[in-house]
């Protein structure tokens, strides 16, 4: 197996890299004048079976596009076979048609991989695992929660309740209740489909400290209407904590406005607030196959 840096993951790569004792081939990348992706594989790939790492997190569109002459170029440089480790897919909010007329986006990019001749794709805590079933080539879904409840591990709690948003959100704050020995709950969100507001409701619930779960923070509208509901039923220590932090905009303001003590994430996506790597969970499903 070789391993691929794409430009989007050059920390996590080397972490993988470091954990499987694997040499790691590096990518040359630039923008030409008018913005187009420049690619180039610095080694001999032929009759290699490959693996790149590079995540799809903003700027979405060109990380994508970098994926896509990656795993191109290097099946056109003989490459035995190309897989693909995503930490962060993208589009994965758009995996049916809520309204007429609307791109199923997700399935766009799963067929486009697909024709491209990828093998496999490795991501974690994937928005729609629903989906995986669809896809046209097999999608292991990595999971996030116990390296989270680990890192928790190390913070002075108490007693601590998990609590997340909806049905999906309920399998995570179980999880990583399960790891911690706590209490979970889950939310009830509903969002306006024109508008964007998010409504949250939670029934009584007693503590002092919670510990809030989410697959993704985006713009923070879902976590800063929960963690106001938690202060005002007198909760006195809060953490945001997430796999995903795409914290678009003044998500981080508002969180913290909001009442959160702390935010921890992953470093799925590179964020100033990356407390804990998913690369150990990774590279364990990477030797599965690879040894």
């Amino acid at each position: 197996m070789e391993l691929v840096a794409g430009p989007s993951s050059l920390e996590i790569a080397y972490k993988i890299s470091n954990i499987l004792k694997a040499d790691l081939i590096e990518v040359e990348q630039k923008f030409f004048p008018d913005s187009e992706s420049y690619i180039r594989i610095k080694k001999s790939v032929k009759n290699e079976d490959v693996v790149i790492i590079q995540g799809m997190h903003p700027p979405q569109d060109t990380h994508i596009i970098q994926t896509f002459l990656l795993i191109d170029t290097l099946l056109d440089l003989g490459a035995s076979s190309v897989e693909l480790v995503s930490p962060y897919l993208a589009y994965t909010r758009q995996d049916k048609r809520f309204l007429d007329g609307e791109a199923v986006s997700f399935k766009t990019l799963l067929k486009i991989l697909h024709k491209l001749g990828l093998k496999k794709t490795y991501t974690v805590n994937i928005h729609c695992p629903w989906i995986i079933q669809e896809s046209p080539t097999p999608i292991i879904d990595l999971r996030g929660e116990k390296p989270l409840a680990a890192h928790i591990k190390e913070h002075r709690f108490s007693k601590p309740v998990v609590i997340s948003v909806g049905k999906k959100g309920l399998d995570m704050a179980k999880m990583v209740a399960e790891q911690l020995g706590v209490e979970y709950a889950s939310a009830q969100s509903e969002r306006d489909r024109v508008t964007g507001q998010v409504k949250v409701e939670l029934d009584g619930l007693p503590g002092i400290e919670a510990i809030v779960v989410d697959d993704i923070i985006s713009t923070g509208g879902t976590m800063v209407e929960l963690i106001k509901l938690l202060k005002r039923r007198g909760f006195k220590k809060i953490y945001a904590t997430c796999i995903h932090a795409l914290l678009v905009g003044n998500a981080v303001e508002r969180i913290f406005n909001a009442g959160a003590d702390r935010i921890i994430a992953s470093d799925t996506v590179p964020n100033r607030f990356t407390e804990y790597t998913v690369a150990g969970i990774i590279s364990e499903e990477l030797k599965k196959k690879y040894g």
